[in-house]
């Protein structure tokens, strides 16, 4: 896994911000590798990180690994999260990190992976933060035949910035069925032992605002608002040039996690 850690310029150990990217994102899209400088402003650190079959090579900005993408399961980036709370917790403190104060942030279905992960690993998590999240994994793949997905083995998910289609293997549908109950999002919120924010774009096409409610109503001390005008990624394109491209829609976002975060 490639993973970048951002200190603040001031004297720690600090609390830490992980940021997990979607489906089809990866550390280096958009506003991602400039989150750490509105954060230091709380004094976070904030650790970003590319999934191990995410299908992007270390600080690139394309699919090259597109063999990597198409067996990337739900259990891999449990997995992948599990290793990265670990090893905060093992080799934080030598870097000035709070590794008690870890906070894990995720849009789409990283807002997904992060609610699952904090109820399979509670002890890792101080809060949860999901932007825009999917309300299941199987959401991501309503479009498909299963059993001619079982038949070919493999589909296809177009991908619009690269008009890449981008192959996915049955495996993945396989894992979730195999896990159903494990990887139940709403039920894991339902589960949560931590705080939970939901932040969603009102205008967000990609996952409707409304499909984020279950999460909110299933989590006992959860947080949801609405972002005006706020779209799947709140106005944000990739390339990104740094924080004064910033929309409001982002900003909006940004600000009601820091004062989430912040909140004892």
């Amino acid at each position: 896994m490639a993973v970048d850690l951002f200190l603040p310029p001031t004297e720690g150990p600090h609390p830490v911000l992980v940021y997990c990217h979607g489906f089809k994102g990866f550390k280096q899209w958009g506003h991602v590798p400039f989150i750490h400088e509105y954060f230091a402003t709380g004094e976070y650190a904030v650790i970003t990180f590319n999934h191990s079959h995410n299908g992007v090579v270390g600080d690139g900005d394309d699919f090259q690994a597109l063999d990597l993408f198409a067996v990337n399961t739900v259990s891999k980036e449990q997995n992948d999260l599990e290793a990265l709370g670990k090893w905060i917790r093992e080799n934080g403190k030598a870097l000035d990190l709070n590794v008690e104060r870890v906070s894990w942030l995720g849009h789409s279905r990283g807002g997904a992976n992060v609610i699952v992960f904090a109820a399979r690993c509670q002890d890792y998590v101080e809060k949860v933060i999901a932007w825009n999240p999917i309300p299941s994994y199987q959401y991501l793949f309503e479009s498909y035949n299963k059993s001619a997905w079982k038949e070919k083995r493999t589909v296809f998910t177009a991908n619009a910035r690269t008009q890449q289609q981008m192959p996915l293997d049955y495996s993945i549908w396989e894992n979730l069925l195999a896990h159903e109950e494990e990887f139940d999002v709403v039920e894991a919120a339902r589960s949560l032992g931590r705080p939970l924010l939901i932040v969603h774009g009102e205008s967000d096409t990609v996952v409707p605002p409304a499909l984020s409610e279950p999460l909110y109503e299933a989590c006992l001390h959860s947080l949801r608002m609405t972002v005006p005008n706020g779209d799947h990624t709140f106005g944000m394109k990739h390339p990104c040039e740094g924080m004064e491209s910033f929309t409001q829609e982002l900003w909006i976002a940004l600000d009601n996690t820091l004062s989430f975060l912040e909140e004892i």
